[in-house]
């Protein structure tokens, strides 16, 4: 019965949501913003300049695959998403439902004291917290995003950074939960677990994972656009923008398989393991690992690999931020292409973190460091170190990198204290 009505849902059910008295100020309907290249021709990237017809037949698809925007939402069968409480998988995205006879309705939520009510669902509270530096499409385009630093997320290529997947794979839902609720620190993404209940950071996910979903299918319509004749009546088929759907959902249905979990227990932080773990860090064993090349031999983020911090400061944060590939255009040949060697997969600059302060954008668990050694950041430049250094090692590694802010004579040239040492352990 279950898979029956999912299937209605997918097919003849549409999420609606409703509008809010602040829509009063706006110049007019809120609509997802389209991929560049689905009208321009960008070096390097599949594009439909040039292709009237077959961007028709994409922007069609999209509509008839996600519904025609975030009031009008359309969930196919097998989407990744969760069911609320009346079982439907994606029930979480929006307040209301309108079913196969046209009949509007609320979608419900049981609080925690027994009652029902209304949700605002994850498009309503995407809207309220995350719009603003999102974008409406996920593109980390929204009105404040282009005076942060980091870049907010652009969730449209289904790339997040900090997971428990290999990289590359898409994030397990508790890999977005967590970001959610704790934020990542060091950056503009706030932590939500004091504002939002636990069913509430459920719907945001949900529609994040919604958007990617979306942004997804668009980006391989695009390519399948890319390679066909624009007279081919049969280009962008039902069958096709079928399979690319399902080729989306099945990469995150896979998922939670993938999660990396540590095959052995954390080796305890002694002294011993946390200086195992500097000779790892500074390339002195045999594994001749490189990782004070990009965050330097004091672990400060500053290795040769990068621009100075100088050089970095003044482009990322001397102006206005419209400007700054002119402040790139005036650097020195060198010092130019270094920079364009250091872009992360949005094309945005990266910066090694500075492991002195202790701050860990990921999280501070030891699993989390563990995660950002052992299969690296997705999107950014950051290795995976397994197997080039076994288990036991990357532990020495995740022991040393949460001991060095309490110890910051480990890369100044001198040996610590045993006393240092001791409070060290003590304090993590």
């Amino acid at each position: 019965m279950r898979r029956r009505l999912v299937l209605e849902f997918g097919l003849l059910v549409v999420l609606l949501t409703s509008a809010g008295c602040s829509d009063s100020f706006l110049a007019g309907p809120i609509v997802y913003e389209e991929q560049e290249t689905m009208t321009k021709d960008l070096p390097g990237k599949s594009n439909l300049a040039g292709k009237p017809v077959i961007q028709d037949k994409v922007r069609k698809a999209l509509v008839e695959s996600f519904g025609e925007s975030p009031q009008k939402m359309r969930v196919q069968p097998g989407a990744p998403l969760t069911g609320a409480d009346s079982g439907y998988v994606g029930m979480r995205l929006a307040n209301r439902m309108q079913g196969a006879d046209g009949k509007v309705g609320p979608v419900a939520v049981r609080r925690a004291d027994g009652t029902t009510a209304t949700q605002t669902g994850g498009y309503g509270l995407y809207r309220r917290h995350c719009l603003h530096c999102h974008g409406v499409s996920g593109a980390g385009d929204g009105p404040t995003a282009a005076f942060l630093y980091p870049i907010p997320r652009d969730y449209r290529r289904g790339l997040f950074k900090f997971t428990s997947t290999p990289n590359g794979a898409r994030p397990a839902r508790d890999d977005l939960r967590r970001t959610v609720r704790h934020g990542l620190h060091g950056t503009s993404m706030p932590a939500f677990e004091a504002l939002m209940t636990d069913e509430e950071i459920e719907e945001v996910v949900d529609y994040v994972i919604f958007l990617t979903n979306r942004g997804e299918t668009e980006l391989a319509l695009i390519e399948e656009g890319f390679i066909a004749d624009e007279k081919d009546a049969d280009a962008i088929s039902e069958d096709v923008v079928k399979d690319l759907v399902d080729g989306v959902f099945k990469k995150w249905t896979a998922a939670p398989a993938t999660v990396v979990n540590p095959p052995i227990p954390r080796t305890p932080s002694s002294q011993a393991s946390i200086l195992r773990g500097r000779e790892l860090f500074l390339g002195k064993t045999k594994e001749k690992l490189e990782c004070a090349g990009c965050h330097g031999s004091q672990g400060r983020g500053d290795g040769p690999s990068f621009v100075s911090q100088d050089v970095f400061n003044a482009v990322v944060f001397g102006g206005d931020p419209s400007e700054r590939q002119k402040r790139v255009d005036a650097l020195d040949a060198k010092t130019k292409e270094l920079w364009g060697q250091k872009l992360d997969e949005w094309g945005n600059p990266l910066r090694p973190a500075n492991l002195n302060r202790g701050v860990y954008k990921g999280g501070r668990r030891p699993l989390d460091i563990y995660w950002r050694i052992a299969k690296g950041i997705t999107g950014a430049q950051m290795p995976a170190h397994y197997p080039t250094i076994n288990h036991e090692q990357i532990w020495d590694l995740v022991n040393f990198v949460l001991a060095l802010p309490y110890q910051p004579h480990l890369l100044r040239g001198g040996e610590t204290s045993t006393a240092e040492a001791e409070a060290a352990v003590a304090e993590r």
